[in-house]
């Protein structure tokens, strides 16, 4: 006859009892957490996704308006303005410079952005977006790639090596001089690669790509 257990359990079925218990709290503690850092990347995919659409209807909307009303170049390979300007005769592939009056404006009342990147004070590559004077504000964080590329009316690609030999506009030893080749812009493609903000033990987030071509109206009908 069984004794010291009201419900007849020996210790030794007490002791499986308590180890299935234990394993199957821990199944579901392992569950628990895979679901939640499954969801957690889920919503570091969304915020990507947000970025790259945040990133893209920038860069869009100010190429888009390039050339209208403002003298020329109304497309450069390089950062224009009052702070931290590239030389005269410079072109890179990492930024760019669009030039345009807003609709409604005046004509001597252009605007001028250059998007870029550039690191925040923890390291963190930032889309940037300057107005030529003294607003260099970030568009997003976290891009890994901001690159360009140019095609001529004609669809072929234009070398970043041709804006950098001249003929010079309007000379070759203006301050504000550039290549000519600038005028034979048509068409610039855009490639934006974003990166998560986040890392989950155990789940992958690729980083996101997201291209764009554009052909600026105003630029198009010169």
């Amino acid at each position: 006859m069984r004794s010291g257990n009201p419900r007849g359990m020996t210790f030794i079925e007490l002791v499986v009892s308590m180890a299935i218990m234990l394993s199957v709290m821990s199944t579901t503690f392992i569950l628990v957490d895979s679901a939640r850092r499954v969801f957690e990347a889920d919503l570091e995919r969304s915020d990507m996704q947000q970025r790259a659409r945040v990133s893209w209807d920038s860069v869009f909307r100010d190429l888009v308006m390039a050339g209208a009303g403002a003298q020329e170049p109304a497309v450069a390979p390089f950062r224009r303005g009052d702070i931290n300007a590239d030389l005269p005769g410079a072109a890179f592939a990492d930024r760019i410079s669009v030039r345009y009056v807003p609709p409604d404006a005046a004509a001597t009342d252009f605007v001028m952005f250059t998007y870029a990147l550039r690191p925040d004070a923890a390291g963190v590559m930032q889309l940037t977006r300057y107005d030529g004077h003294s607003s260099d504000m970030p568009v997003v964080d976290h891009v890994g790639e901001l690159r360009f590329e140019y095609f001529d009316a004609a669809g072929q690609s234009i070398a970043i090596e041709r804006f950098i030999d001249g003929p010079w506009v309007p000379d070759a030893v203006a301050v504000n001089r550039f290549d000519a080749d600038l005028r034979s812009i048509r068409r610039v493609r855009a490639f934006i690669r974003v990166r998560p903000a986040r890392t989950f033990a155990g789940v992958a987030i690729a980083d996101l790509r997201v291209t764009l071509d554009v052909s600026p109206r105003n630029v198009n009908l010169q």
